[in-house]
C-alpha cells in the first residue's frame, strides 16, 4: 500500500489523502477539500479563480495535483471519501470526474445539497453512494469502515481502511461537543491492529479557549440572553448543529423567540433525517425571516419550499416593534449589518460571537458593532479535539505509526506520540508490512546531526553539547528518525535533539535549525528566531542561564523526573562512581507507553567481555499511589521487551556510540574503547527489570501489597529493587526473590 497528503501535512484546510493499493488496482482519495490560506499565510480567497480551467488550477496549485481525478481527463480513481461538510473537505468535490464514485454520510449529502442552493457549488450527485456509520463496504482491494465521530460538522466521519495494512483516518473530530460519547466508544471499543493513524491536529498551538464543552456555551448563553435588555444577535455558522441547538435550548429556557433566515431553516430542514431532535422552523419559539436573496435562491430550488418556511414568517416590523425577546441568527454580512441599523435599538442590544476567533481578526465587526453601541461577548468551544483527547485516542487505537495532517505544528507530534512520520505535502511513502510489535524507527540521529553537535568537529550545535557538558544539571536526549531495517537511511520525518533541566526541556532543537521551548521559560529572554548560525547558537548559549532560571520559577516540579536526570548524572557523569550501569535513555515511548530509563548493565568482573545487558527501569518516588500497580507496569513493559527485545538492543546499541562520541557518557579511555563495541545480549531472560524507590516508607502497606503481588510474575527472578542512592551497583541491588 503506499499513501501521499497531497495537502495538509503543515495547514489546516485544503486536505486531500490518497491511499493506493500494492498492486495499484485500486486508489482512493480521502477529502478533496478548498484551501483555508495562501502560501504566505494569508486568507484564501476563492473570488479570483472563479471560471479557471482544471489545469490552471493546478497551475495555481488551488487543486492538488492529483492524476486521474479531475473532469476531463481520463480517471483513474476508483472512488472519493468524504469525512464531512466542511469547505476545507469537500469544496473541490465539483472537480472530480463525474465517473468516479463518491461516498458521504446522509448528512453530508444533505450540506452539499444545501451549498448547491446557496453557494452555487455545482456538485453533480449523480456519483453518490450513501454509506451507513459503522457499516463495512468495499471499493476494490479496500474495505472501508466508517465511524460516526463528535465534530461540529454534523454526520462527519472517521475512515478505518483496511488493505495489507490498516489506516486510520481520523477526518476531524472532538470529544467535547454533543455527541462526544462517540469519541469515549472509540476509545472503550477500539478498532484492533490499527498500523498507521492518520490524525488531525487543529488544536496544536492554539488556546482551550473558555468554554471547554458544548454544555458551558449553552450555559453561557442562557446566561446572556436571559438577561438582555433588548435583541442579542448570534453570530454563527448555520451549519454547527451542535451550536444551533445550544442557542435553540438557551432561547428556550429564557422564554425568548429564536430568529433564523431561510438558509438556516433549509440547512435544519435538511438535517432532520438525522434525528427527530434537531430544531425545526416550524417549533415553538421558531421564527423565519425572509430576505429578497434567500429567496429567491429557494425559489429556484422549489417554490414550495417558499411556502413551506412562511408559516413560521416574521417580518421585520415585528421584530421592531418587539424587541426584547428576540434571539437573531445573524452573520456578518452586509444584510445583517443592515438589519441591525435600521433596528434601532429601544432597549441596549447585546451580540454574541459563537465562531472561532480567528475570523474577528479578519473583518472589522467588533468596530461595527461598537458604533452600534452593541457589547460583544465571545462564547465558542472548538470543533477540534484537545491534545488530551488527541493522546486518548492514540493511546486506544495503539498504532504502529502517527502522521499528523490538518495542522500548522506537525512538529509538535514527535514530542507526544511515538514513531511519528512527518510527511510533506505530495510525498508518497509506503505503508510497510512489518511485525505490529517491531519499532521499525529508531531514536539515533543521523551521521549528518551527530556531526553538527560535536564539538571536536566543530559542528555549529557544538557549543550545545559543550553546555550539557559543563552543566551536569542538564542531559540531552535524541528523537531521530532512521529506519532500523537500513540505518544509513532517514524515515521521512523530523530529527529532534532535546536538553532537559529540572524534568523541563530548555531546548527542543530540529534538524532545520527551528525549535521550541515553553513561552514561561523564554519570558523577558531575547531569543532568535532559529538556530542556524554561529551567532544564533552563542546567543541561546549565554540565555541559556536565564532560561533556566525561568524553569526554577515557573517550571514542572515532579521530584521524580527531577531523581531520573539525577540517576543518569550519578552513572553516566561522575567518573569517581564509574557504576556498573550506564543510562541510555530517559523517558523512553513505545506503545503509548513512557518507560523511565533505559539502562545498559556493564557488570564490572566482566568488562573484558565487549557484552552487556539492558536494564529497564522504573522509578517511584515517595507516596506515590501507582507504587499500588507498579507490579502490572512491570508486567506489560516485560511483554513488550519479548516482542521487540532485538530492535531495541540494536538502537540502545547506537544510542550509546553516540552519546559516547559526543562525550555525554563520561569513562576512562580504555573503557569508552570497549563500550564502542558492546554488544547486549538478546535474551530476554537476562534482561533486568529494575524498581527504583526513592524516599519509600519500607513499612508502607502500598509498597509491600504491591511487592506480594510482584513476586508472583513468571519472571520475579528477573526482578530487581533499589531503595534510595543515585549510583547502582549489583550488590546493591536487592532481589525480589532471594535464591
Amino acid at each position: 500500500m503506499k499513501l501521499t497528503i497531497h495537502r495538509g501535512t503543515h495547514e489546516i484546510g485544503g486536505s486531500c489523502l490518497e491511499i493506493s493499493s500494492g498492486s495499484g488496482h485500486t486508489r482512493l482519495i480521502v477529502d478533496i477539500g478548498l484551501p483555508l490560506i495562501n502560501a504566505d499565510g494569508s486568507p484564501f480567497d476563492w473570488d479570483p479563480y472563479r471560471g479557471f480551467s482544471v489545469d490552471q488550477l493546478q497551475d495555481e496549485k488551488v487543486l492538488p495535483n492529483v492524476e486521474g481525478l479531475y473532469e476531463g481527463g481520463k480517471p483513474s480513481v476508483n472512488a472519493v471519501l468524504l469525512s464531512h461538510a466542511h469547505l476545507d473537505h469537500y469544496g473541490l468535490l465539483r472537480f472530480v470526474h463525474p465517473d468516479i464514485a463518491i461516498y458521504m454520510s446522509k448528512g453530508t449529502r444533505g450540506l452539499v445539497e444545501v451549498a448547491n442552493a446557496f453557494l452555487d457549488a455545482s456538485i453533480r450527485l449523480d456519483s453518490v453512494h450513501p454509506f451507513k456509520m459503522w457499516r463495512t463496504f468495499k471499493v476494490g482491494e479496500f474495505t472501508i469502515t466508517p465511524y460516526l465521530v463528535d465534530h461540529s460538522a454534523p454526520d462527519a466521519a472517521a475512515f478505518l481502511i483496511e488493505g495489507e495494512q490498516r489506516v486510520f483516518y481520523t477526518g476531524d473530530f472532538r470529544g467535547h461537543g454533543r455527541k462526544r460519547i462517540l469519541l469515549d466508544t472509540v476509545i472503550r471499543n477500539p478498532p484492533a491492529n490499527v498500523d498507521y493513524l492518520v490524525m488531525e491536529g487543529s488544536m496544536l498551538g492554539r488556546d482551550e479557549g473558555l468554554y471547554l464543552n458544548e454544555d458551558a456555551v449553552e450555559q453561557a448563553m442562557y446566561q446572556l440572553i436571559q438577561h438582555q435588555g433588548g435583541p442579542c444577535y448570534v453570530f454563527t455558522s448555520s451549519q454547527n448543529l451542535d451550536r444551533l441547538v445550544s442557542i435553540y435550548r438557551a432561547t428556550r429556557r429564557s422564554n425568548k423567540t429564536l430568529v433564523i433566515d431561510l438558509y438556516t431553516a433549509f440547512v435544519l430542514d435538511k438535517l432532520s433525517i438525522l434525528s427527530p431532535s434537531v430544531p425545526q422552523f416550524s417549533w415553538q419559539g421558531v421564527r423565519v425571516l425572509f430576505s429578497h436573496y434567500h429567496a429567491g435562491k429557494l425559489a429556484d430550488q422549489d417554490l414550495q419550499l417558499l411556502y413551506k418556511y412562511r408559516k413560521s414568517k416574521i417580518d421585520f416590523e415585528e421584530i421592531r416593534d418587539n424587541q426584547r425577546d428576540k434571539v437573531i441568527l445573524v452573520k456578518d454580512s452586509q444584510y445583517s449589518r443592515t438589519v441591525i441599523s435600521k433596528l434601532r435599538q429601544r432597549a441596549k442590544a447585546t451580540a454574541v460571537f459563537s465562531m472561532w476567533s480567528g475570523y474577528l481578526e479578519r473583518t472589522n465587526l467588533r468596530h461595527f458593532l461598537e458604533s452600534q453601541n452593541i457589547e460583544m461577548t465571545e462564547v465558542h468551544t472548538s470543533g477540534h479535539a484537545y491534545l488530551s483527547q488527541l493522546k486518548s485516542l492514540a493511546e486506544a487505537l495503539k498504532p504502529r505509526f502517527v502522521i499528523p495532517i490538518h495542522t500548522f505544528h506537525p512538529e509538535r507530534y514527535s514530542d507526544i506520540f511515538p514513531n511519528v512520520i512527518q510527511l510533506k505535502d505530495g510525498e508518497t511513502m509506503e505503508l510497510q508490512a512489518t511485525n505490529r510489535h517491531g519499532s521499525r524507527r529508531c531514536r539515533a540521529l543521523s551521521n549528518e546531526f551527530i556531526d553538527k553537535l560535536n564539538p571536536e568537529k566543530d559542528g555549529i550545535y557544538g557549543p550545545l553539547v559543550e553546555l550539557v557538558r559543563q552543566n551536569k544539571d542538564l542531559h540531552m536526549e535524541f528523537s531521530g528518525q532512521l529506519d532500523l531495517q537500513n540505518l544509513e537511511n532517514r524515515l521521512p520525518k523530523d530529527e529532534v535533539c532535546t536538553i532537559h533541566y529540572k524534568g523541563n526541556s530548555i531546548l527542543n532543537l530540529h534538524r532545520d535549525g527551528s525549535f521550541r521551548i515553553a513561552p514561561a521559560f523564554t519570558k523577558g529572554v531575547g531569543l532568535p528566531k532559529f538556530l542556524r548560525t554561529q551567532d544564533d547558537v552563542s546567543t541561546y548559549v549565554g540565555l541559556a542561564p536565564r532560561i533556566m532560571f525561568n524553569v526554577a520559577n515557573y517550571g514542572k516540579t515532579s521530584m521524580e523526573i527531577e531523581y531520573e536526570q539525577m540517576i543518569i548524572r550519578a552513572n553516566n557523569l561522575e567518573r569517581r562512581v564509574n557504576s556498573e550501569y550506564i543510562v541510555v535513555y530517559n523517558q523512553y515511548t513505545i506503545f503509548n507507553k513512557q518507560w523511565d530509563l533505559l539502562a545498559i548493565k556493564w557488570p564490572r568482573a566482566e568488562r573484558r567481555k565487549p557484552t552487556g545487558q539492558l536494564a529497564l527501569i522504573e522509578v517511584k518516588y515517595a507516596l506515590n499511589p501507582e507504587i499500588k500497580t507498579a507490579y502490572e507496569q512491570l508486567e506489560r513493559y516485560y511483554t513488550c521487551l519479548q516482542e521487540i527485545l532485538e530492535d531495541l538492543c540494536r538502537e540502545m546499541e547506537l544510542i550509546l556510540r553516540q552519546k559516547l562520541t559526543l562525550k555525554l557518557i563520561e569513562r576512562t579511555p580504555e573503557q569508552v574503547k570497549q563500550l564502542e563495541k558492546l554488544k547486549l545480549e538478546r535474551d530476554p531472560k537476562k534482561t533486568e527489570i529494575i524498581l527504583f524507590l526513592v524516599d519509600y516508607n519500607p513499612n508502607s502497606v502500598w509498597k509491600s501489597g504491591m511487592i506480594e503481588k510482584a513476586k508472583e510474575l513468571p519472571f520475579a527472578e528477573q526482578i530487581r529493587i533499589v531503595d534510595g542512592g543515585l549510583a547502582m551497583w549489583d550488590q546493591g541491588l536487592k532481589r525480589l526473590i532471594q535464591s
